[in-house]
């Protein structure tokens, strides 16, 4: 969600940098919309539910939930070594 919010925050920000109202709205906004985007590349704990089969040493916690995102059925499997999750649909 937070990176269409992002690319509205810039492209609003471009309009008004280029009409010439660099503050109070400019500059702030720009910001905003760097932040947010930058924060939906650099923090990648949630990741969308895969079909993919995962490898060996995932083991299946018995978790199941619907997605809110997509209204589907996910299981959650865990690599006990690392402790690191991951989503895979039904």
């Amino acid at each position: 969600m937070s990176l269409p919010i992002g690319i509205a925050a810039l492209l609003i920000a471009i309009v008004l940098l280029v009409a010439g109202h660099f503050f109070p709205f400019g500059v702030p906004l720009t910001f905003i919309g760097i932040g947010l985007i930058a924060s939906l590349i650099y923090d990648r704990r949630y990741k969308p539910a895969s079909k993919q089969p995962l490898g060996p040493g995932w083991v299946d916690t018995g978790e199941r939930f619907i997605d809110p995102e997509t209204n589907k059925r996910v299981a959650v499997f865990m690599r006990p070594e690392t402790g690191e999750r991951d989503y895979r649909e039904l």
